[in-house]
């Protein structure tokens, strides 16, 4: 058991949801207590809590945190996405690599390849499947997906119309898995 004052990094194990309730900087994780920041343990024996204390707060994704970002690299199987900001805690100070994988992509519609489902600079909007590098990451569900795309060949923006992302200067018709929420429609 690590003792109260103690240093611990994000990821480190701290208890189990029976000793302890997570406080400030600490994340309940399949009824284990994770560190979600760098910083020193305080554990607060009478109410039971255990909190992560630091000076600077480096937000750092766990598992089951939805995280918007921009595909940097598309290959057959997998794309590679820069995370730069998590949904409900906010921007992250350098942003992480997290590796979007083809099995993944869609729980109802089955792709062929990554080219498919995103393209280099689409913005996507991702939930996290694990706590630690490199991260993994899914966008199965409806709301999840691509939020904004542009054009291959003239560089607009797409807009999704009748469930395709069309380009509205070149007509460029583009199948991609997008978010319910995707930015531009018509």
């Amino acid at each position: 058991m690590i003792s109260s004052g103690s240093i611990v990094f994000p990821g480190d194990f701290l208890g189990v949801i029976e000793e302890f309730i997570a406080g400030d900087g600490v994340k309940e994780v399949d009824g284990s207590l994770i560190a979600v920041r760098f910083g020193r343990l305080r554990i607060d024996e009478r109410e039971r809590r255990i909190n992560v204390e630091s000076k600077r707060s480096l937000i750092l994704p766990v598992a089951g945190d939805v995280g918007l970002g921009y595909v940097f690299d598309v290959g057959f199987e997998s794309a590679g996405i820069k995370v730069g900001y998590v949904e409900g805690r906010g921007v992250l100070r350098t942003p992480v690599t997290a590796y979007l994988r083809l099995p993944y992509a869609s729980s109802d519609v089955k792709y062929n390849s990554m080219y498919d489902v995103v393209r280099e600079g689409d913005i996507v909007r991702a939930v996290f499947l694990n706590s630690w590098i490199p991260y993994n990451v899914s966008i199965r569900d409806s709301d999840l997906g691509v939020l904004f795309a542009r054009c291959p060949y003239c560089i607009s923006p797409l807009y999704l119309r009748n469930g395709r992302l069309v380009c509205s200067k070149c007509n460029f018709h583009s199948s991609r898995k997008f978010a319910s929420g995707y930015l531009l429609k018509k």
